[in-house]
């Protein structure tokens, strides 16, 4: 690679722009995890007193992390897919996954004599 080719690649109005969405999606992907440690947490506070996951809960957090791939595709080079709110919210439908959810069936306790 000669020196101006490098100059140019340094020049280059594009790389710029992507080295800032880089900076912009890698605080956006830090706040998204910290907020699926919340809804993971609040998940298992809900399944503790009810005994089953709340479906409005597992959609959501399966869309977020379907969020923070696609982000992570982004900053990685393997994508040139802006994600949302260039793109669309990600549907789980879309990507042919559902949310599996395997609580253990615990039998009941022997009564007591």
């Amino acid at each position: 690679m000669t020196r101006d080719e490098v100059r140019e690649n340094m020049l280059t109005g594009n790389t710029w722009l992507r080295g800032f969405f880089i900076l912009l999606y890698a605080f956006v992907c830090y706040v998204a995890i910290w907020i699926v440690g919340a809804l993971a947490l609040f998940q298992f506070g809900i399944v503790l007193l009810s005994g089953k996951p709340n479906e409005r809960l597992l959609y959501f957090g399966h869309s977020l992390g379907i969020f923070i791939y696609q982000i992570l595709l982004y900053i990685t080079y393997s994508s040139d897919e802006k994600p949302f709110p260039f793109s669309n919210w990600p549907n789980p439908s879309e990507y042919n996954t559902e949310p599996v959810v395997n609580l253990p069936k615990e039998s009941e306790p022997p009564p007591k004599n």
